[in-house]
């Protein structure tokens, strides 16, 4: 097993600022937001990071995730390109958002946190209910009104590991533009009435995104064992882990070792967070409350289907640093074209993928079909329940 996550931290500057004074924020002044342990994580800047040895039979019990290459896949899309598929569709939680919860529930525990309070739009929310539950921590998910009726599954699900589950619903005459947000603000505002509690943000700060490395470092070691190294990698990006996660010891490895490997970030066109975004100071809610990082913002998301967890309107601060200086490439699909690909890859491969992952797959049949004779690596969640997504398929 793995047993060092990869910070790309090491590579890019860590810009954070406190969201009252806009100075660069210290690691006291962090502590005071969130658990110790988790802010000295978001400040490192060490290029490997020890996971802890009590989390070795955690991460043992479903990794390595498997991959495999999609032949049946390449055929129905006509493409020479090798493509293979990792599948942390095998994590507890279908996804790969069990990497960072585990971790985070692991940390604030030992920090003597009884309480997290998150915001979700449902597979979070799942992960981190398990890790809390494992470790003995409370949660408390806030879901806002619109994941809740797209993914109402979701709320038994969490409440199934024990977690609360609070619904968020806009207040009067209130316009919503962004439904993470208007979910971090309701569990912050109740955070700051709980004795011994932390509010957690589910994504693009370094504490979450971190974990997320165990998945390329997988990658590169099963494809080595084949005697193969990635020409493209590929992943979904909303907030960024799924995009980091896949592909952040092949930026590395561009960085240290020249590589010429091509990421490929996989966008919803109502939120073109790379393609539209500006470089600024941004935070995750409304509220002054999380520090202010660097990276990319957008006003609101656009109109169109619901894209589930790729609505996310700041971006974690290493993709904007990477796709600044030309190391991410950027591909961006209607919600109808992630369907399509989805409905393809399933009618080729008998495997439902999560919504977020049809943008990958997605931009994985679009880089076939302009490359030859390329390994094409693709990051999927899956499972059953994400069927209702793209209707009965046989």
């Amino acid at each position: 097993m793995i047993k060092k996550f990869l910070n790309l931290k090491h590579y890019c500057p860590v810009d954070l600022h406190d969201p009252v004074s806009g100075k660069e924020i210290t690691l006291d002044t962090l502590s005071e937001v969130i658990p110790p342990s988790l802010a000295k994580l978001e400040l490192s800047r060490d290029k490997y990071i020890e996971i802890p040895e009590e989390l070795w039979p955690v991460y043992e019990s479903y990794r390595p995730t498997s991959i495999f290459r999609a032949k049946k896949f390449e055929h129905a899309i006509g493409t020479d390109c090798e493509i293979y598929i990792k599948d942390e569709g095998e994590s507890p939680t279908k996804n790969h958002k069990a990497n960072s919860a585990f971790l985070i529930a692991y940390l604030c525990k030992k920090d003597g946190i009884d309480t997290i309070t998150t915001e979700t739009t449902g597979n979070w929310g799942i992960a981190l209910a398990m890790a809390g539950n494992k470790f003995g921590v409370k949660t408390i998910c806030f879901m806002d009104y619109e994941s809740h009726r797209k993914r109402p599954d979701r709320k038994s699900l969490m409440e199934k590991f024990g977690a609360e589950v609070i619904i968020v619903n806009p207040k009067k005459d209130e316009k919503v533009k962004d439904l993470l947000s208007l979910s971090a603000d309701a569990a912050i505002e109740y955070t700051k009435k709980l004795k011994n509690a932390r509010y957690i943000f589910g994504s693009v700060y370094g504490y979450f995104i971190i974990p997320q490395s165990i998945i390329g470092l997988e990658i590169k070691e099963q494809l080595s064992a084949m005697g193969q190294y990635p020409d493209i990698i590929i992943g979904s990006c909303g907030g960024g882990a799924n995009l980091l996660g896949t592909s952040a010891i092949f930026l590395a490895d561009i960085l240290d070792d020249k590589r010429k490997t091509k990421i490929v970030s996989a966008e919803a066109a109502t939120c073109p967070i790379l393609s539209e975004g500006r470089i600024g100071m941004f935070s995750i809610d409304n509220l002054k409350y999380y520090p202010l990082m660097k990276t990319y913002g957008i006003d609101g998301l656009k109109k169109g289907n619901y894209i589930g967890g790729l609505g996310s309107t700041i971006v974690a601060s290493p993709v904007a640093y990477f796709h600044g200086r030309g190391l991410i490439e950027v591909d961006q699909f209607s919600s109808n074209e992630a369907k399509n690909a989805a409905e393809l890859f399933f009618k080729s491969e008998e495997r439902f993928v999560a919504l977020e992952t049809g943008y990958a797959i997605a931009s994985v049949i679009k880089q076939a079909r302009i490359n030859n004779k390329k390994i094409i690596v693709v990051n999927i969640s899956s499972g059953d329940t994400d069927k209702q997504f793209y209707g009965e398929l046989s």
